[in-house]
């Protein structure tokens, strides 16, 4: 499941956006203020920025561009009151991929959202797909070489995801609770081991090759099975 954060300083407006993406499939968190949004940034991995321009302490174009200096690479979206175009220049060329103006209809902003998880730096919903001889179906959350099937709970299944996005990388346990749970979570970097070891064993109660795989030194990373 993708992680979204929405700075926005407006309670009201703020709910709506974290119902709608959160009904579209995304785990969402919210900042009402440019500190928090930018501490929150700093400590952990989004997939997603949802960036009001006029905040109570921070701009939005500050945020913006304190995080693409400091080397983020996910796709920010303004959305803001502010439609002229001096605006719209000002938080493209400071690094925003794109600029929507309020009011808007929801289904222009989530077409915008596909839009921008389209592009190459971005993380793209797996929905199915195909590795060696087993089927991924985040809908349902299940792994299957066409006869065994491992059943995942979400937060199994977004560890697995995170692997699957990032294949050929390694993370440790610390990286993959940051980039995966929510930041007021009470969970720790033990919760993440403790998750793959009950992926590895389901995958082996279902005797099919387990997934992931552990380099000492470097961390955790897909292992992709053959076809055989």
């Amino acid at each position: 499941m993708a992680k979204a954060l929405i700075i926005e300083d407006d309670h009201e407006i703020a709910a709506d956006l974290a119902k709608l993406m959160s009904l579209s499939g995304w785990k969402v968190e919210t900042s009402y203020n440019g500190a928090d949004g930018l501490q929150l940034l700093s400590q952990f991995s989004y997939d997603l920025l949802l960036l009001d321009w006029c905040l109570p302490d921070l701009t939005g174009l500050e945020i913006c561009k304190r995080y693409r200096n400091s080397g983020g690479t996910m796709p920010i979206i303004f959305i803001t009151g502010q439609s002229a175009i001096e605006y719209k220049e000002s938080g493209l060329d400071a690094g925003g991929d794109d600029y929507l103006t309020k009011p808007f209809d929801e289904r222009e902003l989530m077409a915008r959202v596909r839009n921008a998880m389209r592009r190459p730096r971005a993380i793209v919903e797996l929905g199915t797909m195909r590795m060696g001889a087993l089927n991924f179906d985040s809908r349902v959350r299940t792994i299957s070489d066409g006869t065994k099937k491992v059943q995942l709970t979400a937060a199994e299944y977004s560890v697995v995801e995170y692997l699957l996005r990032h294949k050929g990388e390694a993370f440790s346990a610390a990286q993959l609770f940051t980039a995966i749970w929510q930041s007021d979570s009470e969970a720790s970097e033990e919760t993440v081991r403790v998750h793959i070891r009950i992926i590895r064993r389901k995958f082996e109660l279902a005797q099919l090759p387990t997934i992931i795989e552990h380099k000492r030194g470097f961390g955790y990373s897909i292992a992709e099975p053959s076809n055989e």
